[in-house]
């Protein structure tokens, strides 16, 4: 993983998921955007799973913890 692929729009922070550190695949993330209206909200690109909080604390250790666990691998783009 060289840490050279571009982030969404929007994304202010991403953690690599367990199928990222098994398959080295750097797009196996979990994202976190913060959002306009309210807080912060976290997606996983793999299962798809994803959550919102107005504690942006709150928010980025809840997608730490879904990344550690997640084995999804992301659905490929073409």
């Amino acid at each position: 993983m060289n840490g050279k692929t571009a982030w969404p729009a929007g994304v202010i922070a991403r953690y690599l998921t367990k199928a990222a550190e098994i398959l080295a695949d750097p797009e196996a993330t979990v994202d976190v955007r913060k959002n306009r209206d309210f807080g912060h909200s976290y997606d996983c690109r793999g299962c798809g799973v994803g959550g919102s909080s107005g504690n942006d604390v709150e928010i980025h250790a809840k997608a730490q913890v879904h990344a550690e666990i997640c084995r999804a691998v992301p659905r490929p783009t073409a």
